[in-house]
């Protein structure tokens, strides 16, 4: 035996046991999945993902249904790896179950080239009958969610039923078999933060945890600890930012291994980048121990690289994995995945049928109906859980604000995983009680009080058809527009500067909103008459005079307010006001005023871009 160099045995310690004499090797560190492994490794936050089985089965307790994997590649392109595996959800948690198989058949043993003492070379001694090697796994697994918490929590735990055995030549008794137990935690204190960490092989030797031979010999499994984070950083929802319907997912993974004291602390980097829901590219480093010349222990990167393609519940995915200590080798792995979820929005999992997206309503109550799917078990209003109907209808009373609105409706599994949020946007206008539902302006004066522009009187009453002062509407306009200038002394012999409306009258004087009578006087508390308001809200407006064409029968072009009422007449001011008498001295209501505010491009802009911009809820 001793003069027997299994090349291939080499390979087993240098790639799973990092040159360590006596530990026994793990298939599953290279039979993890082709997603792990073109994401360098940095698996500890992998979720509703079967492939977490084998990094840290914490993140099979998010799988809400049953999925199934299985992966082949090759290393070096001799050592041949398979895998299987499945996860079945269960209202007591999720089970999982899967085989890893490594194999190389056929292949020579070695001997020293007669001659090359003194600088050795071996060579395949063919006199020897081919050396079959085999290292399988078998893991059982189960995870949980834990519910009640602050933030989410997943637990999980592995047993891993270790043979592994040589035969050809001259060997005998070289058949393995060993235990071990794997356990994980994934939190996520954010929706776009994950933070995992698992414990690989904690099963002490004394306990079961260690590989024994038929021969006697014994190998014991190093333990191996990680911890890392997963940062979603672009996403439709749960992430930092969103960028056109992509999505972008870093992971980060710092690996120890506290039972050998020269084994170097190890980091594995990885990024998936989806364009689209089908397809996924994916690039990383995964760190490994080496040695140098001298012996000494080392750190070595290599590159991983890889592209998912998604169909429906399928998931085909290649890696390619770097090994530095073995360039120019195809070191290709192929993972096939069903029951993964796909990405393309559902929207059947709940439907809200009360109140329509985008609606403009003025009460103050509203009753959110709908409907949800038999796989929706909990569901939640603005992220409160509210009860289900035994045929899955719902119901529930919303108190709405003036303004903005967004009402969010979330379906969840058995498990409270996340099925689909409904989000309906409802604008509230405000209202009034002396403001009839059919009066010729309420509409207006529900937009324009919603904007925060003019408001109602203390005891909620609008008295719409009740006179505004001069003071009143430049108040009014200076609001509108946020004039903010410094206001030093007083342009009005009659206004002082302590008087309640004096800051925003001399605002609208500078800006050339307001204009005092020839005497130098403002007359704040006079109410404004028709054309006066008119006068005012056209130079707000920016409306420009035109000719007069005798557009209404009681005004002549002789009036000082002829050219003004036309250029109004043009912008669609005064439509509330066609085949009308103007009635230029008459007292201007407050819902005139508002009506004439209304029509403004300034106040339109205000309306579109604000609370009917659906986009800003």
């Amino acid at each position: 035996m001793k003069k027997i160099v299994f090349s291939l045995m080499i390979l087993i310690v240098a790639v799973s046991a990092a040159a360590l004499a006596t530990a026994a090797p793990d298939p599953t560190n290279i039979s993890c999945g082709a997603r792990t492994l073109a994401l360098g490794k940095a698996a500890s936050t992998l979720s509703q993902d079967i492939n977490a089985i084998y990094s840290n089965p914490a993140g099979l307790a998010s799988i809400s249904q049953w999925q199934l994997t299985s992966m082949s590649g090759k290393v070096l392109d001799e050592f041949s790896y398979l895998n299987f595996a499945g996860v079945y959800p269960t209202n007591l948690g999720n089970i999982g179950v899967a085989i890893v198989g490594s194999f190389v058949g056929d292949d020579h043993a070695s001997k020293l080239m007669e001659g090359t003492e003194a600088d050795p070379i071996y060579e395949f001694d063919y006199s020897l009958a081919p050396i079959s090697y085999f290292n399988n796994v078998l893991l059982l697994s189960y995870s949980r969610s834990i519910d009640n918490l602050p933030v989410k929590v997943d637990f999980g735990t592995n047993l891993k039923i270790f043979s592994t055995g040589i035969s050809g030549a001259d060997i005998t008794n070289a058949n393995g078999y060993g235990n071990e137990l794997d356990m994980g935690v994934i939190v996520r204190p954010l929706d776009y933060l994950s933070i995992g960490a698992s414990a690989r092989n904690l099963l002490p030797a004394d306990m079961g945890g260690k590989l024994v031979y038929g021969n006697g010999h014994e190998e014991s499994f190093p333990v191996e600890l990680t911890t890392g984070i997963a940062l979603n950083v672009l996403g439709e929802s749960g992430a930092l930012r969103q960028f056109h319907g992509q999505k972008v997912d870093f992971l980060f993974d710092i690996e120890s291994h506290p039972t050998s004291a020269d084994f170097p602390m190890l980091y594995h980097t990885g990024v998936e980048w989806s364009p689209m829901s089908m397809i996924t590219i994916r690039a990383g480093i995964d760190q490994d121990a080496s040695e140098d010349a001298n012996g000494s222990k080392i750190t070595v990167n290599n590159l991983t690289a890889g592209v998912g393609f998604t169909y429906k519940s399928f998931r085909f995915d290649y890696a390619y994995h770097e090994f530095v200590g073995a360039p120019g080798t195809n070191n290709s792995f192929f993972s096939i995945t069903y029951g993964v979820p796909f990405d393309e929005p559902r929207t059947d999992y709940v439907k809200v049928t009360s109140p329509e997206d985008k609606s403009i309503l003025k009460q103050a109550l509203v009753t959110v109906e709908g409907t949800t799917l038999e796989e929706v078990r909990y569901l939640a209003i603005d992220d409160a859980f509210e009860p289900l109907q035994k045929d899955g209808s719902f119901t529930k009373q919303r108190e709405l604000k003036i303004g903005k609105n967004k009402i969010k409706v979330e379906g969840f599994d058995v498990r409270k995983n996340s099925l689909e949020t409904d989000s309906i946007r409802v604008c509230r206008l405000a209202d009034f009680p002396d403001v009839a539902p059919d009066h010729w302006a309420a509409d207006q004066i529900g937009y324009v009080a919603t904007l925060g522009i003019i408001n109602g009187y203390p005891g909620g009453d609008f008295k719409p058809e009740g006179s505004i002062t001069r003071a009143e509407l430049a108040t009014l306009l200076v609001r509108t527009k946020k004039l903010e200038d410094k206001i030093e002394k007083s342009s009005f012999s009659d206004l002082k500067l302590d008087h309640w409306a004096a800051p925003y009258i001399l605002r609208a004087a500078k800006h050339g909103i307001v204009k005092g009578y020839p005497d130098g006087s403002f007359k704040p508390r006079g109410n404004i008459t028709r054309a006066e308001g008119l006068a005012m809200i056209a130079r707000f407006a920016g409306i420009k005079e035109a000719d007069y064409q005798e557009n209404y029968p009681d005004i002549n072009d002789s009036h000082w307010a002829s050219q003004i009422i036309a250029g109004a007449d043009r912008a669609g001011i005064l439509a509330y006001l066609q085949n009308k008498m103007f009635e230029p001295g008459k007292s201007l209501s407050r819902a005139e005023a508002v009506e004439m505010l209304y029509r403004t491009g300034l106040v339109q802009d205000m309306i579109n871009n604000d609370l009917l911009n659906w986009d800003t809820y």
